[in-house]
């Protein structure tokens, strides 16, 4: 996670801007994170885990601005892009931490969302974090994971791979920020969609299903 955490930093003056362009399938993917948010009934309290620069928050913030967010990330200088993108907002809270080991209050949030986050932890500590969720999320709460996924098969990971490899050669980024994108992309550690939603529905979820997918790129939901 450190290796990860330096990554980050490194990259956190360009995130933003690189950010769509990495993610061929941008718009569809917030998008339906935001639309799935309908199913959260009374949102007054949301957490954004692997926030980062506060780019998925903005969002939110948004479409509720009545709510008050907080955004966890181990990345200092990630959240410090954030400070600045929501400056003068008393209705946002920052916390710097390892979201994978950070304990979080129980039934406090109605909703808890995460944006190409949660990909970067071992399959163990994903289960472990989903409990977490599980508990902090108040009766009736939602969790939308917009996030990256592994093949089920090797056929079906060689062809994400593949994809999204070509699609960033042929962006309009430098070769520093391709091979920067390369190199960060080696770090993570990506688990098979039904391999999570089982796992969601192990920490207890009622429901828990796929809603969108673009190669890897997915959005789920579970309903506790």
């Amino acid at each position: 996670m450190q290796t990860i955490q330096q990554s980050f930093n490194a990259v956190s003056e360009k995130y933003d801007r690189q950010r769509p362009i990495l993610i061929p399938c941008f718009d569809d993917f917030y998008g339906m994170a935001l639309t799935l948010s309908d199913e959260a009934k009374n949102v007054g309290s949301i957490l954004d885990v692997g926030a980062g620069t506060g780019l998925m928050s903005a969002l939110f913030a948004g479409k509720y601005p009545a709510a008050e967010i907080t955004l966890v990330d181990f990345s200092e200088n990630m959240l410090s892009k954030a400070r600045d993108r929501f400056q003068g907002n008393d209705k946002i809270h920052y916390l710097q931490a390892d979201f994978s080991t950070v304990d979080l209050e129980e039934t406090k949030y109605d909703l808890i969302v995460s944006g190409l986050a949660i990909h970067h932890l071992e399959p163990e500590l994903k289960q472990l974090l989903f409990q977490k969720i599980y508990c902090a999320l108040k009766p009736n709460g939602l969790f939308i994971n917009a996030d990256q996924v592994k093949g089920a098969t090797d056929f079906s990971e060689r062809i994400y791979t593949e994809n999204w490899r070509n699609h960033v050669l042929n962006s309009p980024l430098t070769e520093e920020e391709k091979d920067s994108a390369f190199k960060r992309v080696a770090l993570d550690i990506m688990s098979p969609l039904a391999d999570q939603l089982k796992w969601l529905h192990d920490a207890g979820f009622s429901e828990a299903n796929n809603y969108y997918q673009y190669f890897n790129f997915v959005v789920f939901a579970a309903k506790k």
